[in-house]
């Protein structure tokens, strides 16, 4: 534990680790990583190697999300504290697998990603200039949104059977009796970009109220930051 509090404490005073190259290219593999968790999940036809592979992607796109910007060292300091915490309550849950672990994994996990991604969009608010890495910001905020979404769908379906005892699924796959994490990253992107085949529908109030929330997240998103990255860049061009 010591050594990992003195690498984290000499990451956080290395002025140099952070440069503009290392932002871009972790922002890269956040991006790759989050495309993962779209692309790969259907070719894998076993459940344990797709939750090991869930795991290790969920691992790297904590790390990369870390230092995927440029925090003050105090922050840095906590966020990559938060940041070892979930990764080992996720690879705790991969051996243990309770529902409790389940239960509790996915807050802190949810937690992260709402800090990770809420710093994204206040960078890509605030900066004036655009630049590849504020490009990648925000793309990656809006697919972070999306993650976001499924995993609260997966959260009140573990919450419902572990509080209330209820055995059925909390969203209606109408193409699959027992869904995998990929069908609720699946429905997460649907309701967020707000297609909504119908293939998928919320079964009970709270996964209605999620299903709502996260549709005017994507909605609000697209209509307000959009706008602003394009009046930036159209402000760019004039001057």
């Amino acid at each position: 534990m010591k050594i990992i509090r003195n690498k984290i404490q000499a990451m956080a005073e290395n002025d140099s680790f952070l440069t503009k190259k290392t932002l871009k290219r972790d922002n890269l593999i956040l991006l790759l990583c989050l495309s993962f968790f779209i692309f790969i999940p259907p070719f894998l036809k076993f459940p344990e190697l797709n939750n090991l592979i869930f795991d290790i992607l969920l691992s790297l796109l904590i790390i990369t999300g870390i230092t995927s910007l440029k925090f003050r060292k105090e922050k840095f300091i906590r966020l990559s504290y938060f940041g070892l915490l979930t990764v080992i309550l996720i690879w705790t849950n991969f051996f243990i697998d309770s529902p409790i672990t389940n239960l509790v994994t996915f807050i802190v996990l949810i937690l992260f990603l709402i800090y990770i991604t809420y710093s994204m969009i206040y960078n890509v608010a605030r900066n004036e200039k655009i630049t590849p890495i504020l490009v990648l910001n925000a793309i990656n905020s809006y697919l972070l949104m999306g993650i976001i979404g499924s995993f609260l769908f997966i959260l009140s379906n573990f919450g419902y059977k572990f509080i209330f005892g209820i055995s059925n699924e909390t969203i209606n796959f109408g193409y699959t009796n027992d869904p995998i994490y990929f069908d609720y990253i699946y429905f997460g992107f649907i309701t967020l970009t707000t297609v909504g085949y119908g293939d998928a529908t919320p079964a009970v109030p709270l996964t209605k109220s999620i299903a709502m929330f996260v549709s005017l997240s994507g909605q609000l998103y697209l209509a307000i930051l959009v706008a602003m990255l394009v009046g930036k860049f159209l402000s760019k061009s004039k001057s």
